[in-house]
This record gives C-alpha cells, sequence and structure tokens, in this order.
C-alpha cells in the first residue's frame, strides 16, 4: 500500500513551490476601528487595533490592540477625545457631555504614529418602540421521575415606519433571583444567599437581523427568540470570602426583557458578515465572507443604532 502511495505523495510535493518572500508584494498593517454609537450608552467607547498581515510575526493576542492612539468624535463644532483605558483595551469617554442624539451626524479620526490616519461618520437612527412580546411555552420532557420545566420562548412585535429603508437587530435576556447552592452538592437552606441569574435569549446568528424590504410599513414579527433553562451567575460570598459563578435553573418569577434595536446600513451589514463568518469558521467547504468596512484608510465599522426595549413578567 505504501508503494502505491509513495508516487503520489512525491508528486504531490512536486507540485509546491517556494517563494523568496521578497518578491511578494509588500502589504501593510492597517488599522482597524470599530466604535458604535448609541443615545443610551453612557460611555463612548472605541476599539483600535492592527490588521494582521499575511507575512510577519505571529501575534498571541487575538486582537492586536493599538495603544497611543488619538481618537476623537466630532458633531456640529463640538469635539471630544476619547481616553485609552487598559483594563478594557478601548478608547473611552463620558457620554455626558458629549450626548449621542437621533438624527444627528458623528465623525471620527483616528491617528498613530506609523499608521495612516483613518476617519468615517454616522448618522443616529431614531428608536422604534417595542409594540408587543409574544411569549409561547410548553413543558419539558427529560425522563422519567424528572420533574418537567417550562420551555419559553419569545417574539417581538413592532411597527415599521413607512416610506424608508431600516435595518433591525432582536436581543434581549431573562433574569430572575434565585438560591444558588455555595457547591454543586451542597444543600439549598434559609443561609443559601440569593443572587441574580441571567440568560442570554437566543434568536438565531442571522435570524435577529431584520430589514423591511418588501415589508415597508408593515407590523413585523421577528424569528423566535428561545429563553435558555440555565442561567449564569457570580457572586461574592462574604460568609466564605469566595467568589462563585457557573449555571443554575431559572426560577420564577422571570423577568424577560427583548431590545429592538433599529440600526444604520453599515452597522447591519458589518455584524450580519461577523455573523455569518463565524458560522463558517470551521467549514473547509465554506466560501470565504468578505468583511465590509466604512473606515476611510483602514479597516473595521463606525455606525449608530437606537434601541427601545420592552419588560415581560412571566410568574
Amino acid at each position: 500500500m505504501f508503494a502505491l502511495l509513495y508516487p503520489v505523495l512525491l508528486s504531490c510535493q512536486n507540485l509546491v513551490t517556494e517563494i523568496d518572500p521578497s518578491r511578494l508584494p509588500q502589504i501593510q498593517s492597517k488599522l482597524v476601528v470599530n466604535g458604535y454609537l448609541s443615545p443610551q450608552d453612557t460611555v463612548l467607547a472605541v476599539s483600535v487595533s492592527s490588521s494582521q498581515t499575511v507575512l510577519g510575526d505571529i501575534v498571541t493576542d487575538s486582537v492586536n490592540t493599538v495603544r497611543g492612539a488619538t481618537v476623537t468624535l466630532t458633531s456640529e463644532g463640538k469635539t471630544v477625545t476619547l481616553a485609552y483605558n487598559p483594563e478594557q483595551r478601548v478608547y473611552t469617554a463620558d457620554a455626558r457631555p458629549f450626548p449621542i442624539l437621533a438624527g444627528k451626524t458623528y465623525s471620527i479620526q483616528v491617528s498613530v504614529a506609523g499608521y495612516e490616519t483613518v476617519s468615517s461618520s454616522c448618522t443616529i437612527p431614531k428608536a422604534v418602540p417595542v409594540s408587543e412580546i409574544k411569549l409561547d411555552s410548553n413543558r419539558s420532557f427529560s425522563g422519567p421521575y424528572i420533574d418537567s420545566g417550562w420551555v419559553y420562548t419569545v417574539r417581538a412585535v413592532w411597527q415599521d415606519p413607512a416610506g424608508e429603508t431600516n435595518y433591525y437587530r432582536v436581543a434581549g435576556y431573562a433574569e430572575c433571583i434565585n438560591r444558588i447552592p455555595r457547591t454543586p452538592t451542597a444543600h439549598i437552606d434559609s443561609t443559601t444567599p440569593r443572587v441574580l441569574l441571567r440568560g442570554i435569549i437566543g434568536f438565531g446568528r442571522q435570524d435577529q437581523f431584520i430589514s423591511d424590504q418588501n415589508q415597508d410599513g408593515q407590523l413585523l414579527l421577528s424569528a423566535r427568540g428561545e429563553v435558555p433553562s440555565f442561567f449564569n451567575y457570580s457572586f461574592y460570598d462574604p460568609t466564605t470570602q469566595a467568589t462563585y459563578s457557573g449555571d443554575y435553573p431559572y426560577a420564577k418569577p422571570l423577568t424577560i426583557r427583548i431590545s429592538v434595536l433599529q440600526t444604520d446600513e453599515n452597522y447591519f451589514n458589518y455584524h450580519r458578515a461577523r455573523q455569518q463568518q463565524r458560522q463558517s469558521a470551521n467549514n473547509p467547504f465554506a466560501e470565504p465572507v468578505l468583511m465590509p468596512t466604512n473606515i476611510t484608510g483602514g479597516l473595521g465599522c463606525f455606525a449608530g443604532y437606537n434601541r427601545s426595549t420592552r419588560v415581560l413578567l412571566v410568574r
């Protein structure tokens, strides 16, 4: 068998030609800027990193953060400079002196030594109220002698403004208060702490993005979002002086918060492409996803959105 494969292996090796790196075109690393402005934000935040060239040193960090950049936001003659936050590795500023308002246009400029200065702008969309949260439920069956629980799904309903092109993203989470054992085998009693648990509602990687194409001015209905059966928690217990974290079944009453983000086109296209890229990450047969950008001279996305939220209590 090896004798049959040996010529094939040799022929494959002969197809490989090593090229001197000096003969390849030199591509400079670019600044990658990501920032999303919303009237609901209390902190303005922009990440600045550098793109990874095909040829070059391998960077261990998942994001090649760029420090020492000058990041400025401008709108109607007013300017704010963002300062680098080493803990979060982003550039931030207080939003109160520089409020983000619907209908206003904001510009960004980022400059740092060794890179081309980049810029972009965005206009903040208006908020579209969530008209209703549709709740559906059914009993889950795990097996004999196991208590069945409730599985919840939700859908958001909102009125699309007529006569304009609109883009949306739907998101949400549920939270509750429950007693959590300090260890998986511990008994829950009156001394067990009551802590906040939170679970992200999944609307699907692509289903969370909706446009009003072919449904302008209509009542829009989101895809079904599934409320997880287990919520995440993290708390510090002063009794044991230890921090505990993990996931645990939710308890009623259950608070469900659903948000509809009206986004600009750049936000919509960029984040939808990111989700497509993540879906195909481990598929060798998937076609490559081209990431859109609206950063002049660089890469990334600078965009705006406006969020409206509706709350539903499940008892």
